[in-house]
């Protein structure tokens, strides 16, 4: 919550200050119930997609997410379940479009795998978080819980709207040097779906960027091990283009991967 001004942030921390030592059900539960008492006084069908950072728990910054490469900003399976719980934490209503429960979208992962493939996850979603200055300019605050402000009668905006773009491969390394790769539809989520044109990928072997439809496969070719970025491009109706990027280890090996030792690495 970085974005928040420290008074506010401070606020929400303290309504949140309870005991996290118990099984991950119960802490969603009691994250949930501490939030709400935070938020009881913010009309929830005003927040932007339904999707509030501020009211997450955040398992990583998903900021740092938002279609612009650099050099701490790569994106492994481990890393794109963050991204996506924290989503999911950030529902201010029971559904969103397209987030389902973060052990499905696991089992349904790992359900697609095969032999010799590797099976892409992506997503692209806009959420919103309060603004700098929300604090005390949009946002009141009585008993430490926060309210919506209105002046003059009139509602006074607290939100700005982001974006977090993020695809990975559920392995980082793969024995062969050629590969089938995919994004199977199932496994790509967004609230987004009319505004994406595109998804196009550049596997680092100097071909540059291959688009890749949802569900089709591409045979990829090296001619040399080892490591490679993969940069995925995506394009949005409006023209605007977003980057990911994640980073796997091809070994010249002749495939000899067993199923047994693909599923375990992730």
């Amino acid at each position: 919550m970085k974005f928040i001004s420290l008074k506010l942030k401070c606020i929400i921390l303290w309504v949140l200050c309870i005991s996290f030592n118990t099984n991950a059900q119960t802490i969603n539960t009691e994250w949930a119930t501490k939030i709400n008492q935070a938020f009881a006084g913010v009309d929830k069908n005003r927040v932007p997609h339904s999707l509030l950072k501020d009211y997450a728990m955040e398992f990583t910054d998903v900021t740092m997410y938002n279609g612009t490469l650099n050099d701490t900003n790569y994106v492994s399976r481990g890393k794109l379940k963050s991204i996506y719980n924290t989503l999911v934490m950030a529902r201010v209503k029971p559904t969103v479009t397209s987030l389902i429960n973060p052990k499905v979208f696991d089992q349904n992962w790992n359900n697609l795998r095969t032999e010799n493939t590797i099976v892409l996850s992506g997503l692209y979603y806009k959420y919103s978080q309060f603004k700098s200055n929300a604090y005390p300019n949009y946002i009141t605050v009585s008993n430490n819980k926060l309210y919506d402000k209105y002046t003059n009668g009139v509602w006074q905006n607290p939100y700005e709207v982001k974006q977090v773009f993020a695809v990975a491969s559920p392995i980082t390394r793969f024995k062969g040097l050629a590969v089938t790769v995919k994004l199977p539809q199932s496994l790509w989520f967004t609230n987004q779906s009319s505004a994406v044109q595109s998804v196009a990928i550049d596997f680092g072997n100097g071909n540059g960027y291959v688009t890749m439809p949802f569900g089709t496969n591409y045979q990829l070719q090296y001619v040399d091990e080892g490591i490679y970025d993969w940069t995925y491009k995506l394009t949005l109706n409006n023209g605007q283009v977003l980057y990911s990027r994640s980073r796997i280890i091809i070994e010249k090996t002749a495939p000899t991967a067993t199923w047994s030792s693909y599923k375990n690495q992730h």
